[in-house]
């Protein structure tokens, strides 16, 4: 009985359908390049580029179809082609392998390994290997082996070649079919020759020599230890064995808890392996390639031994390893050898071997069990052995591999043994090519004992069908022989199932078998049945299979099944597309014919070589691609993997139940003696519909009932007439319930008739039944089944409610659709497009998806809560649907009937919800209640209040349940406001919140404010979400005619908004009138609305309107709303409309209107002529009622305050027009002037002081506030001031009369661009600063200002007209007017001012000078006014032409008056600017542009524009009589002589310096004397009274430069006055009063500050004695005499050594040897002579120490000073003209010989000699000392007394002798 229990079960791991490229088609040359890109060359030369990779693709495509259409014909040595024929159907394209501890599968994919791992159910991938070799050509020939620690994978392809990958997919190494080692200068190993293929028959790992040699950790083989062995058999009968190791292998061997202790002496052993491993490891490299013989990477890979199957096999096919015992098993063809004693008859067809751990490793059992002691068949490892046959050389071996080639010996393909394996307790099974299995014991002692054999017709009738189970042997073979009878090859399932291709070990005593047909049968034994079932399992191929081969995991086997498709291929070009399943099968089965034409692979093949040698002979490479499309049939591959498992009979049973193999799971149940329950429920489950007949089938057979009842209540179908079948059969299980309970309780008759009686009239039970019912108990399945009852009667309602809701639904869905479908546009004719240019499809396909149904599916409908149900139609205005509810199910509902009509969209129309809307019944003035109320059924008994109570606890159970939801939803929302602190504060909000989601049931009946809050709460929610104004008032008005109280007020809003909305029409009125409707009326809302105050409603109703639309939106909505609305809501006393509410202060509050005239005096600001409409509305001709405004005093005062407060200037006609249709009041009363000033006062302060900054009227208002007050200025504020200034009729026609007179005024000032508001008068109406103000704006703005050259009047009666204006408005002589307080001298005055700034200069004459009259103003005010005109065109003058523009009309200007010394001055402005301007183009400073006239007038230091001008202007000071002219001009310092001489020396200082610039000495040597003129002049020299120089005694200075100083007693030097341009004005002052100072007349700009370039009269005398060129050298020796006589005292020195040096220069002047050295130079030349000292010293004692001409340092002393610089300049410019002027040389010789000139010439000879003599002037041959030497300080002071007398007096002969020299001079050049 164990063994029937041994089921199984198959799942599907994985499928494949492999994407082989290769057969898709050949590499396309232009796969890298667009074949349409680019000439034919270009193509070309791409493909010549790329050659090698070209062909190399080429030759491997062709290949692998070659091994493709021709297999299995291919080409071996090995295999004998017979054989080959035969194995290849029988082998599979893909191998997989279960590692030996099922944690790992391997399948062997066309190009890569896969891992899959058990703890995924082998789902997922764990590793991939795919780096190795590439879609092997024969991949039925490969083979994969497992390690036995199921780390590693071996795996062969058919070249022979071997890859070794660990489960992490990295590979260990590869063995390449070759026999030689790679030679030194190989860096990689040549894989052999594709052409000839060696498979290997047999791979796997073996430890059978591991478990004796080194303590069981490895193999140990020339010293060293490997982990690993492996073994190869190849089909020719050679058997290799190779050791190798991995890193991974040894760290688990350390790691195994089976491996010896550290203390063991294997582990130090293995330890000591492992360094040395390690240690090796470093020296040797490693290598990932290895040939298959001869090559050895010692501690790595090694090859190990070799040995032949030769002597006893043909061929070798198979063979497998037992590791308990050692034997090795072989399979294949055997060789035919003679009898002898030994071996009798035929070799056996499997022989087995025992291991050995050395040489020669392999011995073989004889038949009676024993092992041959001969080692003749071992072979050496370098060779075979001698008695071994070797193969022949030369033709005989060339026949030998022919023979191989074409052998086809039928014995050979009948015998060979083509599968055997070895399981390590069940024994080894082996299965030859004919499908005979045989099935063999193992022993160490006796090798291999053959068991039981069945040949292939007894393993055919083991896998037949069911329906042939009961057959005998004989009776299946009878069978087997009629089936075949017919001609018939194909094989038949169940009956001729094939051979037996495949086979492993299921259990001890079971095997799975594999069939050609795919039949998988698993044979038990001894009693040879099918323990699978009765039927076999059928795969489409079953050729690979494999399971671990442990007992532990014997429970499973994986089986890939291979399946190929020929399917349809679109041909483009040199490619084919394959298409999918689902476009083949639309094409249908091709025919034999259809077959034919399209061609098989082999065909196919040819064709692609054709197609390839045409490719290149086509002169255009993409000419293929433009072929037609052909099909053609190939090959589509699909793999998949599934794995077989053993169950026990429950698993197994819930398998089929997944699987709905309903029938299998009934008799298996039925056959273990298992539930049937388990079957019938979960085919309950899993139905989609259900009629009568499947609930009798399944539920009834059925034993568990609470299930069924369960499955009735909780069906999910969407069948309603299934789901009413449901319920009724649950309910009719609990028809006999009730009679139950009183039969076990014992109740009685009597509770049974007053249980009935209560449930059919709806009343509660008698007292006494009542009482007996509550006191029973009802067990638990009691209570269940009334329970299951009570919900059964509630799901038949609520389903017939469905189907109600549903036919309802639709028949409105249908509707809507006619009405649709009316109003869609009719189909257009072809070509022709409907109004709005659009195509209407009605094709089905393009029709909008139907709208999923409200009602939504019964088993939601079942369960939901009804109100949400009826919330949510009305939500979708599913109208009906709510009053269904209502109807059938009031109970339900009806508390939340508020709440369902509150969620009707607020966009519904009113009209269709009306019906929900409460209603108040006026006779009991009490809500009314719904009707009608009709439910589907009377109740039942189980529905009762007592029963219900007995059953759920509670009488009305659902609404309990419901509170307590919303009191949990509550208290949720208050810990979410932040608990109960904070809640309290926000209750109503959380209410509002979970209102929103639970709604709160409502009693019936609701009160009278609860309805009206409601129907007011729901229009605001209308308004506020929908903004349907009209659908508020229809729903207002549906409460008030349903007697609802308390909406009046609303309904009274609501009708004024909808007049703003829909009687106002926006589109005729102006653009921001519409702009304003749609930002005001269109966005308030009617909460708004009704808080609005009546000045907030007036301002709404009139924000819209315009001067054209006021009158008719008053009379339209504000007249009705004051006369009407507001008195009756003051009647009723409204909290929020209040008398005066809104209203400003000072208006009449008990008054309606008074809220038109605030908003009338609001807008009169800006917006004049609306109040000029209403008053033309008002005027008193029309009747009472026709009048806006019918009462005359507050029509007046509002037009008062309206024109005065109006802020525009261009509102005259409308204040005309206002004042016309003012009435006419009697004047019963004359208005004293005095008391009427008394009231204009007051009214000024009531507006604009209280008004104002000072609202109290405490204080008056500042000056500069004052022209904030317009616009501070409210006419509202203005309202209630002429209430109180004109309170009776007289009072208001003398008001009216003063406003046209501001009014015509006003007009008056705007026809001169000065437009003012009337409010002006009555503020500056005692302002006479005001006044004078706009006397000024008049005549200014009249003009038109300076800057427009020209008058705005045309004539000069205009101007004329301006005056009589002016006087007009003062009031005449008397005054009186509105500028009354203006004088009429102030009025010409600036009347004058705007004539003559617009050039109307006669014009003002005759103003000024009237024949026959006085002037009308005084001169001196004339001539100001004539000089600030003129200053003011002259400033804004962009020219300095004074004969155009405005510089000539201030020249003209300045002629209307006579002349005067100030018109005068102003006058020589004009004519220096422009001489500067035009004459000479002066430049601004800085800039490259004229000067302005402006810059001129503000330039600080006049003379400074003078001084540039003449160093800019080429030959500008030649003219110096001009220049002096312009400065005298420019300053403007008139005929006063002391200023005009100091003017006249800065001129001549700047005429030299001009002088010298150009290099005109001449003239700077002349003007020089013209300095020094006007300098004796001036008295600016210290001279004596005689002419001669005063003499002075001084201290020598430091420098030249030095101003101040004192000696080394600490004395200070002599001061004296500085030059004429530092010195200040003073009387009876040498240097006279300085330039730049204050001392100008009044009216002159001065003269400025003095020039930082000017220079002083010494420095000009100084720089023109250095730098004039020529040989006057009497006449530069006068000017630094000049210099001396005005320089400073501490200066002296300094320039007399510059005389000192010229004079010299002038003695040492080249001369002809005639002429006498005369004079001074004479002189000094000789005293130089005699003394020895060169014409360096003097230069030394002056520049400083070592001072030569020429400038070299002669000493080694300071550096050279600043007067040595400018000697250095003169020596060099003198060396220059060193051939001119020797005439004028010679007469100065001969008039400087003269007898005191000599005698004082010999005196400063002594003098100078002394100085050199004491050292303190050095000749060249004495020694250089600085002035701070010891030798020079002690002699310094006597010395330089003595010189400077000396000076002193050569000074004044060389002034002497200079002008005789002059004189002399001129006189030669006269004659």
């Amino acid at each position: 009985m164990e063994k029937q229990r041994q089921l199984y079960d198959i799942d599907t791991v994985a499928i494949w359908n492999p994407n082989d490229s290769a057969d898709a088609s050949p590499p396309s040359p232009t796969d890298d390049n667009d074949s349409n890109s680019g000439s034919q060359q270009q193509q070309l030369a791409l493909i010549d580029k790329d050659t090698k990779r070209r062909v190399s693709q080429w030759k491997q495509w062709l290949l692998r179809r070659v091994a493709v259409n021709i297999s299995p014909l291919f080409l071996t040595t090995t295999v004998p082609s017979g054989l080959a024929s035969i194995l290849t159907p029988l082998k599979s394209s893909w191998q997989v392998s279960l590692s030996p501890d099922s944690q790992f599968l391997a399948v062997n994919h066309d190009d890569k390994i896969e891992f899959r791992t058990l703890n995924s159910s082998y789902q997922v991938v764990h590793a991939v290997w795919s780096g190795g070799k590439k879609n092997d050509m024969y991949p039925k020939w490969r083979k994969v082996a497992w390690s036995m620690d199921s780390r590693l994978v071996a795996r062969s392809f058919s070249d022979g070649t071997i890859e070794i990958v660990n489960t992490k997919g990295h590979l260990i190494g590869s063995i390449i079919p070759r026999d030689q080692p790679p030679a030194e200068h190989e860096q990689h190993i040549t894989p052999p020759s594709p052409f000839f293929v060696e498979p290997l028959s047999y791979v796997g790992f073996v430890n059978v020599r591991r478990s004796k040699a080194a303590e069981g950790l490895g193999v140990t083989f020339n010293g060293h230890t490997y982990a690993y062995e492996l073994l190869t058999i190849t089909y020719d009968g050679i058997l290799r064995s190779y050791l190798f190791n991995t890193s991974e292998a040894l760290d688990h061997a350390v790691s195994d808890p089976t491996s010896p202790s550290l203390d063991h002496p294997a582990s130090k052993k293995l330890q000591h392996r492992r360094s040395l491993l390690a240690t090796q490891s470093l020296l040797t490299p490693r290598q990932t390639s290895w040939p298959r013989e001869g090559f050895s990477d010692p501690g790595f890979f090694c090859f190990h031994h070799k040995f032949t199957l030769q002597p006893w096999f043909r061929t070798v096919t198979c063979a497998s390893v037992d590791e308990q015992t050692g034997i090795l098993c072989v399979g294949g063809a055997p060789i035919q050898s003679k009898n002898t004693d030994d071996t009798p008859g035929p070799q056996p067809r499997v022989m087995f071997l025992a291991t050995e751990h050395n040489a020669p490793y392999y011995r073989k059992y004889k038949s009676d069990g024993q092992l041959e002691t001969s080692v003749d068949t071992a072979l050496a490892r370098t060779g075979l052995s001698p008695d071994t046959k070797k193969s022949g050389s030369g033709l005989a071996a060339v026949g030998q591999t022919i023979h191989r080639l074409f052998e086809r010996d039928a014995d050979l393909v009948q015998n060979a043994v083509h599968t055997v394996v070895i399981h390590e307790k069940y024994g080894a099974l082996s299965l030859d090519c004919s499908g005979t299995l045989t099935s063999w014991a193992l022993s160490k002692e006796r090798g291999g004992v053959l068991k039981m054999t069945w040949d292939s017709e007894h393993l055919n009738y083991y896998a037949r069908s069911r329906e042939h189970s009961s057959l005998s042997f004989q009776e299946f073979q009878e069978l087997v022989k009629e089936y075949k009878s017919n001609g018939t090859s194909e094989l038949l399932i169940g009956v001729v199932n094939g051979r037996c291709v495949s086979m492993r070990f299921w259990t001890k005593d079971a095997i799975l078998l594999g069939y050609e047909s795919g039949v998988m049968i698993v044979l038990q034994i001894p009693e040879l049945v099918n323990i699978l079932g009765q039927e076999p399992k059928v795969f489409a191929s079953c050729l690979e299979f494999t399971n671990s081969g442990f007992s532990s995991h014997d429970e499973q086997v994986f089986v890939m099944e291979e399946m190929t498709r020929m399917i349809r291929a679109r041909v483009v070009g040199d490619r084919w597309i394959m298409m999918t399943e689902q476009e083949d099968k639309a094409l249908g089965e091709p025919t034999e014919q259809e077959i034919a034409q399209m061609m098989g692979n082999e065909r196919l093949l040819f064709k692609w070589i054709a197609q390839l040698s045409k490719y290149f002979e086509s002169k255009e490479v993409g000419d293929h691609r433009g072929r037609r499309q052909k099909f053609i049939l190939v090959p589509k591959r699909t793999l998949s993997l599934y794995r077989m498992l053993r169950v026990p009979p429950e698993e197994l049973l819930h398998r089929k139940l997944d699987a709905r193999d309903y029938s299998s799971a009934l008799t298996l149940a039925t056959t273990y003696e298992l539930d049937t329950d388990i079957i019938f429920q979960h085919q309950w489950r899993q139905l989609t519909y259900v009629n009568a007949e499947v609930v009798s089938t399944l539920l009834d057979r059925i034993k568990n009932k609470d299930w069924v009842l369960a499955s009735c209540i909780d069906n999910t179908i969407d069948d309603l007439e299934g789901s009413r079948i449901l319920l009724e059969y649950g309910l009719r299980l609990t028809e006999g319930l009730m009679d139950d309970i009183i039969r076990r309780c014992e109740l009685g008759s009597d509770v049974r008739i007053d249980w009935i009686r209560a449930a059919a009239a709806r009343e509660p039970m008698g007292p006494k039944t009542s009482k007996a019912l509550l006191e029973a108990q009802l067990n638990e399945q009691e209570t269940l089944w009334c329970k299951y009852r009570w919900y059964f009667l509630k799901y038949l309602n609520r389903l017939s409610t469905f189907i109600e809701l549903t036919t309802v639904e639709k028949e409105i869905r249908a509707r809507e659709e006619a009405k649709e479908e009316e109003m869609r546009p009719k189909p257009q004719a072809q070509g022709q497009l409907d109004p709005l240019g659009m195509h209407y499809d009605d094709t089905p396909e393009h029709k909008a998806p139907l709208r999923p149904l409200l009602t939504g599916s019964f088993n939601t409908f079942k369960d939901m809560d009804l109100s949400a149900q009826a919330c949510f139609f009305a939500e979708a205005e599913f109208i009906e649907g709510v009053k269904i509810l209502f109807t059938r199910h009031n109970r339900e509902t009806w508390p939340w009937r508020l709440a369902i009509a509150n969620r009707v969209p607020e966009a519904c129309p009113t009209e269709l919800y009306k019906d929900l809307l409460p209603q108040i019944d006026p006779k009991t003035r009490q809500e009314k209640a719904w009707a009608p109320d009709h439910p589907w059924r009377d109740l039942d008994w189980v529905e009762i209040p007592e029963c219900r109570t007995a059953l759920f606890g509670l009488a009305d159970h659902e609404m309990e349940i419901y509170l307590e939801l919303h009191a949990l939803k509550l208290e949720e929302r208050r810990a979410a406001h932040g608990g109960d602190e904070a809640a309290n504060l926000d209750m109503v909000a959380i209410k509002k919140e979970v209102e929103e989601i639970l709604p709160s049931a409502l009693a019936f009946p609701a009160s009278t404010e609860t309805l009206s809050h409601w129907y007011i709460d729901r229009a605001l929610e209308i308004d506020r979400n929908a903004a349907q104004m009209m659908e508020e008032r229809r729903l207002i008005q549906h409460g008030t005619n349903h007697y609802i109280p308390g909406l009046e007020t609303m309904s009274e809003d609501l009708e004024i908004l909808c007049k703003l909305l829909y009687e106002i029409k926006p589109d005729s009125r102006r653009p921001e009138a519409q702009v304003r409707w749609a930002d005001t009326v269109l966005e308030i809302s009617l909460e708004q609305f009704s808080l609005m105050n009546p000045m907030e409603v007036v301002q709404l109703c009139l924000g819209m309107s315009d001067e054209l639309t006021i009158v008719q939106d008053v009379r339209r909505l504000v007249l009705p709303y004051l006369s009407v609305v507001v008195p009756r809501r003051w009647q009723r006393k409204d909290p929020i409309h209040v008398p005066g509410q809104g209203l400003p202060a000072g208006l009449d509050i008990d008054n309606p209107m008074s809220y038109l005239y605030a908003f009338l005096l609001s807008q009169s600001p800006t917006h004049l002529s609306w109040v000029g409409a209403i008053v033309e509305a008002s005027k008193p001709v029309y009747e009472p009622e026709e009048r806006i405004i019918s009462n005359d005093m507050d029509l007046s005062w509002l037009t008062m305050a309206c024109m005065y407060g109006c802020r525009t200037v261009d509102e005259w006609k409308v204040m005309s027009d206002m004042i016309v249709c003012l009435p006419m009041f009697e004047q019963t009363e004359d208005v004293d002037e005095a008391v009427d000033k008394v009231r204009r006062a007051e009214l000024r302060q009531d507006i604009f002081i209280r008004s104002g900054t000072d609202p109290q009227g405490t204080s008056p208002v500042l000056a500069h506030d004052r022209a904030a007050l317009p616009q501070q200025l409210d006419p509202i504020n203005m309202f209630p001031a002429f209430v109180k200034y004109a309170p009776t009729q007289g009072l208001m026609q003398h008001a009216l009369d003063t406003l046209e007179q501001h009014l015509t005024a006003a007009e008056t000032l705007a026809r001169y661009d000065l437009p003012v508001r009337l409010s002006w008068f009555l503020e500056n109406s005692d302002s006479e600063a005001s006044q004078l103000q706009m006397v000024i704006k008049m005549a200014r703005l009249a003009s038109g200002g300076p800057e427009k050259l020209g008058e705005r009047f045309e004539s000069d009666d205009e101007w004329m007209l301006l005056l009589e204006d002016l006087i007009r408005l003062r009031g005449g002589e008397k005054g009186g007017g509105v500028l009354s307080l203006v004088s009429e001298q102030d009025i010409y005055r600036e009347y004058l001012a705007g004539v003559l700034s617009c050039g109307k200069f006669e014009l003002a004459k005759a103003i000024l000078f009237p024949p026959g009259l006085l002037p009308p103003v005084r001169l001196a005010v004339a001539e100001k006014l004539v000089i600030d005109c003129s200053n003011e065109m002259y400033n804004n003058a962009s020219s300095g032409n004074r004969h155009q523009g405005l510089m000539k009309m201030a020249y003209d200007c300045l002629k209307v008056l006579p002349e005067t010394t100030n018109i005068r001055r102003e006058m020589d402005l004009i004519e220096a600017t422009n001489f500067m301007t035009l004459t000479y183009n002066l430049t601004a400073p800085g800039s490259s542009n004229t000067i302005l006239p402006l810059q001129i007038r503000t330039t600080e230091n006049r003379l400074s524009l003078v001084r540039r001008l003449i160093m800019t202007q080429e030959n500008a000071y030649r003219d110096h009589a001009a220049m002096f002219e312009l400065a005298i001009k420019v300053t403007g310092i008139g005929q006063k002589k002391a200023l005009r001489q100091q003017v006249e020396i800065q001129v001549v200082g700047m005429l030299i310096e001009a002088a010298l610039r150009e290099r005109n000495h001449v003239f700077a040597l002349q003007q020089s004397e013209r300095l020094m003129d006007l300098l004796r002049v001036s008295g600016a020299t210290d001279l004596n009274t005689d002419g001669s120089l005063k003499m002075r005694r001084v201290n020598k200075s430091s420098s030249f430069n030095s101003t101040t100083g004192a000696d080394e007693n600490g004395s200070t030097p002599i001061s004296r006055p500085s030059s004429p341009s530092l010195v200040p004005s003073m009387p009876n002052s040498r240097a006279g009063t300085p330039l730049g100072t204050s001392a100008a007349p009044h009216g002159s700009p001065a003269l400025g500050e003095s020039d930082v370039d000017t220079k002083k009269p010494w420095e000009i005398f100084v720089q023109v004695g250095s730098e004039s060129a020529g040989r006057d050298y009497s006449k530069r020796l006068a000017v630094l005499g000049y210099a001396m006589a005005c320089c400073p005292a501490n200066k002296v020195e300094s320039v007399l050594e510059i005389w000192r040096s010229l004079e010299m220069e002038s003695v040492h002047a080249p001369v002809p040897e005639t002429d006498p050295r005369w004079g001074v130079a004479g002189f000094m030349s000789t005293m130089m002579d005699r003394t020895g000292s060169g014409p360096g010293s003097i230069g030394r004692d002056i520049g400083g120490s070592g001072y030569a001409p020429g400038g070299s340092n002669a000493g080694g002393g300071g550096g050279a000073g600043p007067l040595a610089e400018i000697i250095g300049r003169r020596e060099g410019t003198m060396s220059s003209t060193h051939d001119e002027g020797g005439r004028r040389r010679d007469k100065l010789k001969k008039a400087a010989n003269n007898t005191s000139f000599m005698d004082r010439t010999a005196e400063f000879k002594a003098a100078v000699n002394s100085l050199v003599n004491r050292g303190h002037i050095q000749t060249r041959h004495q020694p250089n000392y600085s002035s701070n030497h010891p030798a020079r300080r002690g002699k310094e002071a006597a010395a330089y007394a003595d010189f400077s007398r000396l000076a002193s007096a050569i000074g004044k002969e060389i002034i002497e002798t200079s002008t005789k020299l002059e004189k002399l001079t001129k006189r030669k050049y006269q004659q």
